[in-house]
């Protein structure tokens, strides 16, 4: 079903409910508006037991969630092909429990989807948070400014003002992210803070190369009580909260871009005499602290630096990871980390293209299959969830007082009252549609090597799910074999993600 033209240039009009558009870029977009929008349909009971299973697959050629069921048989020609990848599901092999997945509110998403008319924003949460859309459970919220808001601040920019006296939420929580509601989309709402108030950090600006003064760590760990008393009278409870987003990057930002830097040492005592025993006092010890918060490429030793720590291990629940780097440092750093600190959960906080939006990228293929190769090696190396970046961006890929803008799963388009759903959205929703939080990775063992990436899961609702993805230019033929309920045959197209479900 089109609701606008749907001439495609180069790729083949197979998106299912999908209101196709092409740029010009690799694949298509889904354009999305106040009176319609794709999404995924229930999916009955009968489609995914009784021997049925229900098949979900995107692809480069245009297929978006496109949905059947089929049976399962008791054998297949196709296994004694040599060139099937055979697959056996291993359900009684378990591994981690998944928290699940989600985005950021961060200023700049907030403002893009105001800029929407009701009914559009309305579409826009619904795919993202509502059935039939990617359900997401996990949501971020900086603490204060990012490089994504439209200016710098934070939540008491009054100099000197040690007793926090002047901290108030602005129109950005307010008016923009309308704080009261936060707790109606994600089940695990979490905090990540950029920077300190200018007064408080050693180079006394607003921006550059920035560490916070030793004797204001008292007064910072302050602040976050003080933003979570905030928000609680807002009636929103939070789920957790990292110790600062990227700490390493405080030494190399350039000028322009806010940072507070901190080494693995600092931030370990800074927790241990200050942030954990702050948070406990005022109540929220419940809360979920995350170290690290940045790239893979200084674990384990972060983890064993500030975790190696008994008082500040013991104020520790997680380990927060960026993406960003993830091309350049092997995924076994996550595995790596897991072994050493089994009790502590491994989450992706963050993660974007960076490079920046062009109206003739819209709909690029590869930047989703680089989201998919994430999101299946993190899962494959203990990670129990994956959070995006800025949900929504606007064509210019902001807006961004930095200067730096990037791209986005979802790209707002407000003087046409009009979003458009791009392939990362489609891989997200992959995992996310389908792999709620409690769900439990499950072993998946192959015949051969293979460089279709797979991996797979049972729900709270005791439902199999397994994620395929082939990044290559050639089709695959696939056997997946459950013992108990016989085989699916899937054909595996070239440059696709496909999710199956069955009970």
């Amino acid at each position: 079903m089109c609701v606008i033209p749907c001439s495609v240039i180069g790729v083949s009009v197979l998106a299912k409910d999908c209101a196709v558009r092409n740029y010009g870029a690799s694949s298509i977009v889904c354009v999305c508006n106040s009176t319609y929008c794709d999404k995924i349909e229930p999916i009955s009971k009968d489609s995914i037991s009784g021997g049925h299973y229900t098949h979900f697959v995107s692809s480069k050629a245009g297929l978006r969630l496109k949905q059947t069921t089929n049976k399962f048989v008791q054998s297949d020609s196709a296994l004694s092909r040599e060139d099937t990848l055979k697959l056996t599901v291993q359900r009684h092999v378990q591994y981690q429990e998944m928290l699940g997945f989600g985005g950021a509110i961060t200023d700049s998403t907030a403002i893009n989807i105001k800029s929407l008319s009701d009914k559009a924003e309305d579409n826009l949460m619904q795919s993202y948070f509502g059935k039939g859309g990617s359900q997401y459970t996990i949501l971020r919220n900086p603490i204060g400014a990012s490089d994504f808001s439209s200016k710098y601040y934070t939540f008491d920019d009054v100099t000197n003002d040690t007793e926090l006296n002047n901290f108030a939420l602005g129109e950005e929580d307010l008016k923009y992210k309308r704080a009261r509601q936060l707790n109606k989309l994600g089940e695990r709402l979490f905090a990540s803070a950029w920077s300190a108030p200018y007064w408080m950090k050693k180079n006394g600006t607003t921006k550059g190369i920035s560490y916070l003064l030793p004797e204001n760590y008292q007064i910072w760990a302050n602040y976050y009580v003080k933003y979570f008393d905030a928000y609680a009278k807002e009636n929103v409870t939070y789920w957790g909260v990292t110790a600062q987003n990227e700490p390493t990057q405080g030494n190399i930002y350039p000028s322009g871009i806010i940072s507070m830097g901190w080494t693995a040492e600092q931030q370990r005592d800074w927790i241990a005499q200050h942030l954990g025993p702050t948070l406990h006092k005022g109540g929220y010890d419940y809360l979920k602290l995350m170290i690290l918060d940045d790239n893979r490429l200084v674990l384990p030793k972060w983890a064993e630096t500030v975790l190696g720590k008994k008082t500040a291990r013991d104020y520790v629940s997680g380990v927060a990871v960026h993406f960003y780097a993830d091309a350049y440092f092997s995924p076994s750093i996550l595995n790596q980390t897991h072994n050493e600190f089994p009790d502590k959960f491994i989450l992706y906080t963050e993660a974007c293209d960076l490079h920046k939006i062009v109206t003739s990228d819209l709909g690029n293929w590869e930047k989703g299959e680089n989201y998919g190769k994430s999101i299946l090696e993190v899962m494959k190396n203990w990670g129990v969830g994956w959070t995006d970046w800025s949900m929504a961006l606007d064509l210019e890929g902001g807006p961004t007082w930095t200067g730096r803008p990037v791209d986005s799963p979802i790209i707002v388009n407000s003087t046409a009252d009009e979003f458009y759903k791009q392939p990362m959205f489609y891989f997200l929703a992959h995992f996310s549609s389908f792999v709620p939080p409690g769900s439990v990775r499950i072993g998946l063992s192959s015949e051969q090597s293979s460089d279709v990436m797979s991996t797979a899961f049972v729900t709270p609702y005791q439902e199999t799910v397994i994620v395929l993805m082939n990044s290559n230019d050639t089709a695959r033929s696939v056997v997946l074999s459950d013992n108990s309920r016989g085989n699916i045959a899937v054909d595996v197209q070239a440059r696709s993600i496909h999710t199956i479900l069955y009970k």
